[in-house]
């Protein structure tokens, strides 16, 4: 019997702290083995397919309360993705976990399983084609410590990319906009950090 402390978030290994976002707007746009979503286009160039993001909203994670059962399987995030573009394992304590990556366009969707239930999950290098709306004076007025993360979306959209990590020790995501940022800076980010649903730390560069 697997006792739920050999899954600490600390050794999940989907690297919280170094999630990018980037605009792939004027960039040179990679080609990858195999397209799973049709890249959109704009007069300035490539534009990220949005379903890449939406459909990562899908992936579940399990929870330690139900011994990490109940994410997603892999023939789910098949369903979403496609063959993954490559599988590895590693070691978390006493357990083995399967690290599955898809790489789509631009965008990395990676997802870490236990017994065929998704513990971890995270996209990164992707962007949305959105407005620049979102001012300081709105992440002042509006983002506070101990809202949730439904309750950042509804006032900034959906995060460019993101983290999720689940263990004994809770639930932490990680979540970074730079989309739709209002600012004169070319690095214009928010990140937000949530601990048990609970958001724990905050910042901003750039907004005007």
């Amino acid at each position: 019997m697997i006792t739920k402390r050999l899954l600490p978030i600390t050794l999940l290994g989907l690297t919280l702290l170094t999630l990018s976002a980037c605009s792939s707007k004027g960039q040179e746009t990679k080609t990858p083995a195999k397209k799973e979503i049709t890249t959109l286009q704009s007069e300035t160039g490539p534009l990220q397919n949005p379903n890449i993001r939406l459909k990562f909203n899908e992936i579940k994670t399990g929870s330690a309360e139900n011994n990490f059962k109940g994410g997603s399987t892999l023939e789910e995030l098949k369903a979403l993705y496609g063959e993954p573009s490559s599988h590895t394992t590693k070691p978390a304590g006493d357990v083995t976990l399967d690290v599955y990556s898809w790489d789509i366009e631009e965008a990395k969707v990676n997802a870490q399983l236990y017994e065929n239930s998704t513990i971890a999950r995270a996209i990164s290098n992707f962007s949305f084609d959105r407005k620049q709306t979102i001012t300081k004076k709105i992440f002042d007025d509006k983002i506070h410590k101990d809202m949730t993360f439904t309750q950042a979306t509804e006032a900034l959209g959906q995060p460019d990319v993101m983290s999720e990590a689940v263990s004994s020790d809770g639930e932490i995501i990680q979540a970074l906009w730079s989309s739709n940022l209002q600012g004169k800076n070319q690095v214009r980010q928010i990140e937000l950090i949530f601990t048990n649903q609970k958001l724990t730390d905050m910042k901003q560069t750039g907004l005007e």
